[in-house]
């Protein structure tokens, strides 16, 4: 057909304009065959097009193409999404910094627009949809690397349900700006590097306009020296260490107990909203009006993700054993020794170790060095000068201070 020569004639232009539809018809019935092909590999719960980032496709002899995880690019996602949703990461800016550092393009920049992109993919929580074509969200077949939960919990940060409080003193540098006040003002020392003859310096300082002590710098190598002399200072003893980890297992073993009364009211909610489903399917049976159907439609898509999450909630519940002791284990090493943790190269481990340890900023003096330092209870409570030979009651403050919904309780025991 190729070389087929159209005359210039009525007849010519007719074949030619024939033959041109042929083609089109043919292109667009093609395309429509491929569509339907890739809706229906959609609502069995695959992936049809190419594999998106953090995945591959193999050929598995159930599933056909099946996405599976790619190991290094799978869990630099897994961190940056749970990181972004636990509050790590207090915003895109910082994913965005994270997954550069991680050079999670092979060298290439990445840009907020393919951060947004990440964020808002449900498929790494283990679900395909495409709105486009009508697939509403379902379960796939695929690995998932968050949960549906961590996933929800990402949609609300991105629309605004949570307010984020995005802080001044992130500088590597100076873990301690914003955290130590002047002892004259009480205000909190800022920090910044100052240009010297030859080098740069790093510095503490007082900002405060009316302080005597406005601009005395105060040297980063003196004051966190002195501060690690606090950490290093902290001696937990093991015996009330010991009872309050026997009192934090109890309330634990109180708390798993409730986990059936937890998945009985998720699955409560699960047929009220099965009930609410199938009354808006029974109203779009009924009306022929195009706009009430299509808001029964969004509100049916809603209640069914709503009942996604719970179901997905339970499953967790019932498919997780977390070992409680060992995050127990975990906790008190943290307990004995935090400056080990301060240690680290590590702006959230050292941020970490100033929230856990201490109740309150601390003042520091030019001359004079840091004022007294408020531990947080539980190390208030390890550095009881008489644990070791009297009789010690441990009164937990709070329980909704460890898991909500405990009765408050007090543990007495003899001289260990």
């Amino acid at each position: 057909m190729s070389n087929f020569t159209f005359e210039e004639t009525p007849e010519g232009e007719f074949i030619e304009t024939v033959i041109a539809a042929q083609g089109e018809l043919e292109r667009k019935q093609n395309r429509r065959q491929v569509i339907q092909k890739q809706k229906a590999r959609l609502e069995k719960g695959y992936w049809p097009w190419f594999p998106p980032t953090g995945y591959t496709t193999i050929k598995h002899p159930l599933h056909g193409k099946l996405l599976v995880p790619v190991d290094k690019q799978a869990q630099t996602i897994k961190e940056a999404m749970e990181g972004f949703a636990s509050g790590k990461f207090q915003n895109q800016i910082d994913v965005q910094k994270f997954l550069q550092k991680k050079d999670f393009y092979n060298g290439k920049p990445v840009y907020l627009e393919a951060v947004k992109r990440l964020l808002n993919r449900v498929i790494y929580a283990g679900f395909v949809e495409y709105k486009e074509w009508g697939v509403t969200r379902r379960n796939g077949h695929h690995e998932p690397l968050i949960s549906l939960y961590t996933f929800q919990q990402i949609q609300d940060k991105l629309a605004g349900k949570v307010k984020v409080h995005d802080r001044k003193d992130k500088n590597a540098d100076f873990p301690l700006r914003g955290f130590v006040l002047c002892e004259t003002c009480r205000q909190p020392l800022t920090a910044s590097w100052t240009k010297g003859r030859s080098k740069h310096f790093p510095y503490y300082r007082c900002k405060t306009n009316s302080c005597v002590m406005r601009n005395k710098s105060i040297g980063k190598a003196k004051i966190e020296g002195d501060f690690e002399k606090i950490l290093k200072g902290i001696h937990p003893k093991e015996g009330v260490l010991n009872l309050t980890k026997v009192i934090l297992l109890d309330l634990w073993k109180k708390k798993i107990a409730d986990l059936d009364t937890v998945r009985a009211g998720n699955e409560k909610k699960i047929d009220e909203l099965h009930i609410k489903i199938n009354a808006f399917l029974e109203r779009i049976a009924k009306t022929d009006n195009d706009k009430v159907v299509s808001a029964y439609e969004k509100e049916i898509e809603r209640l069914s993700n709503e009942e996604l999450v719970l179901k997905e909630s339970n499953n967790l519940l019932g498919s997780r054993s977390l070992n409680f002791e060992t995050a127990l284990d975990m906790t008190f090493k943290f307990l004995k020794n935090p400056y080990l943790y301060w240690s680290q190269d590590d702006l959230t481990s050292k941020k970490l170790v100033l929230k856990l340890v201490f109740s309150d900023k601390i003042s520091y003096d030019k001359e004079a060095g840091f004022g007294t330092a408020s531990l947080s209870l539980p190390l208030r409570v390890f550095e009881l000068s008489y644990a070791d030979n009297s009789q010690l009651v441990v009164i937990i403050p709070k329980s909704s201070d460890l898991f909500p919904a405990e009765p408050r309780m007090r543990y007495a025991r003899s001289a260990w």
